[in-house]
């Protein structure tokens, strides 16, 4: 038994799972506060955001599961994923779809009988577009990191929409945030595994030269682009004017990391990049929560 709940964890992958989910709590409370600023921790509904985070969770283990059933070929290729339990027959393609189906359903079904049509129908969306745009568009583009960060940015608009109803500017902006920081950061782990990559055909840096001069400067516009967006919720008032005395350090430390990048173009330094951007979101989230 304990083996195959491991199956399962490696199958939906939990750990990267629980950290996209967090995204949603921040879009959720965020929203709580953007909403009632004046008590905003009184509209904090337990069921509803339970029902973000486990709802969130569900739909993204559909998700990560069906990238692997579809997938499965290729990730025999690469030694990261070669000991995937699809690849290995640890877990039959069959089985994992009907799991994945069941994860799927229930979590939309979650997130739209808590929360509301709109916020079901995002997470409905990111799993349609993680599957059947963003996975086999890997092999055909780089441009699929582009298909593949809209999904990847929804789950911060998810938390959002689940307390006010509706898209709106302030959600647009968390979005955007979460949107633009996927580039920087699925580029960097694109650097880190650019060979291992190849092997299945999957090109996703952003030259076609690799790891090059202009894969790094598009790292690196991307990153700045990223520091501006942030400091969006401070212009339009939706985080407080003090929020700056953390976005600035972290941005500008984000932006150093691409600098060094696009300067030695050194593996080294996209490690570095990848492990500066595992800090930017939730910083950069908690400060607008707290200021």
């Amino acid at each position: 038994m304990k083996q195959i709940l491991l199956n399962y964890f490696q199958l939906v992958k939990f750990r990267l799972t629980s950290t996209v989910a967090a995204t949603s709590a921040f879009g959720y409370i965020l929203g709580c506060k953007i909403n009632n600023p004046n008590d905003w921790t009184g509209v904090f509904r337990g069921i509803e955001f339970a029902a973000v985070i486990v709802g969130g969770m569900l739909v993204i283990f559909a998700s990560n599961g069906l990238n692997q059933v579809v997938e499965k070929e290729n990730d025999g290729k690469m030694a990261r994923t070669s000991n995937r339990p699809v690849v290995e027959g640890r877990i039959s393609i069959n089985n994992a779809r009907i799991f994945c189906l069941i994860c799927g359903t229930l979590g939309i079904a979650i997130l739209g009988f808590y929360t509301n049509y709109l916020t079901s129908m995002l997470g409905l969306i990111s799993l349609l577009i993680y599957v059947f745009i963003y996975t086999p568009m890997k092999q055909v583009s780089p441009l699929a990191v582009l298909v593949g960060a809209i999904p990847g940015a929804l789950p911060p608009l998810i938390g959002y929409t689940a307390v006010v109803g509706r898209i709106d500017e302030p959600g647009i902006i968390l979005f955007l945030v979460q949107f633009f920081w996927q580039f920087p950061h699925f580029w960097a782990i694109a650097w880190l595994l650019h060979d291992d990559y190849q092997k299945a055909g999957y090109w996703l840096l952003p030259s076609k030269g690799g790891r090059d001069k202009k894969s790094a400067y598009q790292i690196l516009i991307y990153t700045v682009i990223l520091a501006l967006v942030s400091l969006m919720p401070v212009y339009y008032k939706l985080a407080g004017i003090y929020s700056i005395a953390m976005l600035l350090p972290i941005s500008a430390y984000f932006c150093y990391r691409s600098y060094k990048l696009f300067q030695s173009l050194e593996i080294s330094d996209a490690r570095k990049l990848l492990y500066a951007s595992f800090l930017y979101t939730p910083l950069v989230f908690l400060a607008y929560i707290i200021f």
